[in-house]
């Protein structure tokens, strides 16, 4: 007697939530602006540091060796010899050593501020890719939904015409129908059946990129979980949702409030400003600083407190020719300024032109949904018209295969308008600024 064991391991179930929060934590770009804004703290303390004095211990030992190989030297003409001699003599000396920054213009506070704000730009950065991967899962969440409920609309339509030919079959074993009527519904159902088999395989398809917009492994096997997703609207809903994001010039000034990359290309120009600031105040303010030293020195160790020395006092210097180089520096930041500056209007330009296409995309999906919903019922009583003629003898059979094709054909387009209704609706929070997670 044999027994087998087999344990089936539930697949993941993935939701929209679920997906963003993976692609969130697994992004590569945005793991790197998480390090950029680490390391950035280090660099705002690192300026705040150069506001202090700074303080140097230094000790040290020297040893000086003469040597004499001797010889002879002449007094009055009188010759006089001396022997070779050999000399050592040591030094140790002990010191602690300041300096402290008094005024440079106040660059250095600006140095401070402008840590800061580079960290703020790169929080702003990190917002705007976000949203940039946000709007990327709900393109790739929305499209595997959407494939998926066309592989149960292919599914019933093949249901529908296997049903058919059983159907069929009868009237031909009891004379009321041809054989041929057989082999003609025999292509519709494997032509259903490819159809089905290719709405899974884009399916499935939509899955990989859906793991690879998230940066999940690629080999997951996983279920979508689209409960949460709301897709029976009625018309008025849908209309009501047309109406309420159709405000280009309301939606514009959201987006210019709210939008993270026109906050980072404002912050740009204020990075710029505090450069051009800083650059100003190293050309034209003198630089004045204080030292001061405190140092022990002795020929040997235990007396190296015998002699001290204290010095100190106030350094001013004043770049008179710097090579060119702060002005080089200062033209710079003045034309960078300027051209983002035209960048602004130009993104500015840029956002209505997206709005609008956005608010035309979701006007098109509702009046494809609208036309939709009307054929679809004229499809439906066609279908049962040309079914019932079929059965008395007053219809072909490719009047009921015309039919079918033609409802399944609008459910599938039905199913298709509305994710991309839902999605244009996603769009516009995004290019507007008001998509949050």
């Amino acid at each position: 007697m044999c027994c087998f064991s087999i344990t089936l391991k539930a697949q993941e179930a993935i939701d929209l939530n679920k997906a963003l929060q993976i692609a969130i934590s697994n992004n590569p770009t945005l793991a790197t602006f998480r390090n950029n804004i680490s390391i950035e703290q280090y660099n705002i303390l690192s300026a705040k540091g150069n506001l202090y004095p700074d303080l140097l211990f230094s000790g040290g030992w020297t040893r000086n060796i003469t040597n004499n190989s001797g010889g002879i030297i002449y007094q009055n003409g009188i010759p006089y010899s001396y022997p070779a001699s050999k000399n050592t003599s040591d030094n140790f000396n002990l010191g602690l050593n300041s300096q402290l920054l008094l005024f440079n213009g106040f660059s250095n506070y600006q140095s401070v501020e402008l840590e800061k704000q580079t960290d703020l730009s790169i929080r702003l950065n990190f917002e705007k890719s976000k949203r940039d991967l946000i709007i990327s899962i709900y393109s790739a969440f929305f499209d595997a939904v959407k494939k998926e409920k066309i592989i149960g609309v292919n599914r019933e339509n093949l249901k529908t015409s296997q049903d058919q030919l059983n159907q069929i079959q009868e009237f031909v074993n009891v004379g009321k129908k041809t054989i041929s009527d057989v082999y003609k519904q025999d292509v519709l159902v494997a032509q259903n059946e490819l159809a089905l088999e290719q709405s899974n395989n884009d399916f499935e398809k939509a899955k990989v990129t859906l793991l690879f917009t998230m940066n999940d492994n690629i080999n997951k096997q996983y279920t979508i979980d689209s409960k949460d997703i709301k897709s029976d609207y009625t018309m008025p809903e849908l209309k009501s949702i047309v109406d309420q994001s159709s405000n280009v010039d309301g939606l514009v000034k959201t987006a210019v409030d709210s939008r993270y990359d026109y906050k980072s290309a404002m912050q740009d120009i204020k990075l710029d400003q505090i450069r051009l600031s800083i650059a100003n105040k190293n050309f034209f303010y003198p630089t004045l600083s204080a030292f001061g030293n405190y140092n022990y020195n002795g020929t040997a160790l235990q007396n190296v407190t015998d002699n001290r020395a204290i010095s100190f006092g106030l350094t001013l210097s004043y770049p008179i020719f710097q090579g060119f180089r702060y002005d080089v520096i200062v033209q710079i930041a003045e034309v960078n300024i300027k051209q983002k500056q035209q960048d602004i209007a130009q993104l500015e330009q840029q956002i209505r032109s997206d709005l609008k296409k956005a608010i035309l995309d979701l006007q098109t999906s509702y009046k494809q949904a609208e036309i939709l919903e009307a054929n679809i019922k004229s499809a439906e009583q066609d279908v049962l018209l040309s079914q019932e003629n079929f059965r008395i003898g007053l219809g072909t059979l490719l009047d009921v295969q015309t039919a079918v094709t033609n409802l399944n054909g609008l459910y599938i387009s039905r199913i298709t308008a509305i994710y991309n209704f839902l999605f244009a609706k996603k769009q516009i929070e995004y290019l507007s600024g008001q998509l949050n997670y």
